[in-house]
């Protein structure tokens, strides 16, 4: 580990050019600066100086080292700075894109919460699919995202992942909710909604019927998640979906049950959380995305 006080004498020095000057502004004794960079340049195991009669000039590793001195006080000074913002948090604007399930509970659910500790925060939300979403992120409209499957894309972090078993979203008077699991296989010719190809995830649907060898009636397609619930609710046909964050208590009030779907084809869907890895967010944001990171680690299955 680098001596800081070390590093703090070799800057001032580098800075000012002259050892004597250095000690005057630090208010220290000469021979202390020069025996703190004789010890720094010992630990690093190189010349930080090219020392003359009345000269000192940096080598080319001493160059270095200043501007490694120069991030760590730049690190200092943000860090200060946004421990101050986060004790005076009065106002803040955090903008998150999520897949539309998880309008109905989580995410409400999850802002309350944060707005409980940071009052003076306001959210931004916009529901798409994962390509939408990811195309928002890189342009830098969004400050992270939410969703399941979402495209690669360049420059993006992954923060946070969770597999998540699909589930058959049915009328609790439906023969195949009589069970407690329902085989994929069970689901050739009945009928189903689907999301359609704008939604990232309907490569997975197509690969689970491919895989299990079947061909589900194709009732109804459509890019709104809320919209195929509705649908089941009605009676109108099965889908689907997965029975994450606390999803089962409101089917239950709505007469639907969601049941672990097994068999061959049958695949876990990654919930990726992502941000613009080339950019550096305001500490708002940042403050909600490890909170959520939290949420999503304690909600995990």
């Amino acid at each position: 580990m680098v001596n800081n006080i070390g590093l703090t004498y070799f800057a001032s020095v580098a800075r000012i050019g002259s050892i004597r000057k250095a000690a005057e502004h630090l208010h220290v004794a000469a021979s202390a600066i020069s025996r703190q960079i004789r010890l720094l340049e010992d630990e690093l195991g190189t010349q930080l100086f090219e020392r003359g009669k009345n000269t000192l000039r940096l080598t080319p590793e001493g160059a270095l080292v200043l501007d490694y001195a120069r991030s760590v006080d730049h690190g200092l000074e943000q860090l200060l700075a946004d421990i101050q913002a986060i004790d005076k948090l009065q106002r803040g604007n955090v903008r998150i894109g999520i897949s539309e399930s998880f309008t109905r509970e989580f995410l409400p659910g999850f802002l309350h919460a944060f707005h409980t500790d940071y009052p003076g925060i306001q959210f931004q939300v916009t529901v798409a699919g994962g390509a939408a979403l990811m195309a928002q992120l890189v342009s830098d409209q969004l400050d992270a995202t939410l969703s399941y499957i979402p495209p690669e894309a360049i420059d993006v972090a992954v923060v946070e992942q969770v597999m998540v078993q699909p589930c058959l979203l049915a009328p609790a008077s439906h023969p195949l909710a009589a069970g407690k699991v329902v085989r994929l296989e069970q689901l050739a010719g009945q009928n189903i909604a689907l999301p359609d190809d704008s939604l990232s995830i309907y490569g997975s649907y197509i690969r689970m019927f491919a895989g299990a060898g079947i061909k589900p009636a194709k009732l109804l397609q459509s890019n709104s998640f809320e919209f195929m619930r509705s649908a089941v609710a009605s009676g109108l046909c099965l889908a689907i979906s997965n029975d994450y964050f606390g999803a089962p208590s409101s089917a239950a009030a709505a007469g639907l049950r969601y049941l672990p779907l097994q068999g061959d084809g049958v695949e876990a869907w990654p919930l990726k959380l992502c941000v613009h890895a080339e950019r550096s967010l305001p500490v708002a944001a940042r403050l909600l995305i490890d909170r959520l990171q939290q949420a999503l680690r304690q909600a995990a299955p």
